[in-house]
């Protein structure tokens, strides 16, 4: 039980961790008017919430 709630736990900061990110690329593009500095900031925020995403599947399949 104490592994199934320490999962949950790692998966729900997983999750906030992606939505920050993601709240972070949105507000950066909102804000930022060189396109080409742009896309790589962005591109480079997606791979990391990319890898987190990964890592949250590995998670809920701890779980099954």
């Amino acid at each position: 039980m104490k592994n199934m709630l320490d999962t949950l736990s790692t998966i729900e900061e997983k999750v906030m961790l992606c939505i920050d990110l993601l709240e972070i690329a949105k507000n950066y593009c909102e804000s930022n008017f060189d396109k080409g500095q742009e896309l790589s900031a962005v591109g480079t925020i997606l791979k990391v919430v990319l890898g987190e995403q990964k890592s949250l599947a590995d998670s809920l399949d701890e779980l099954v």
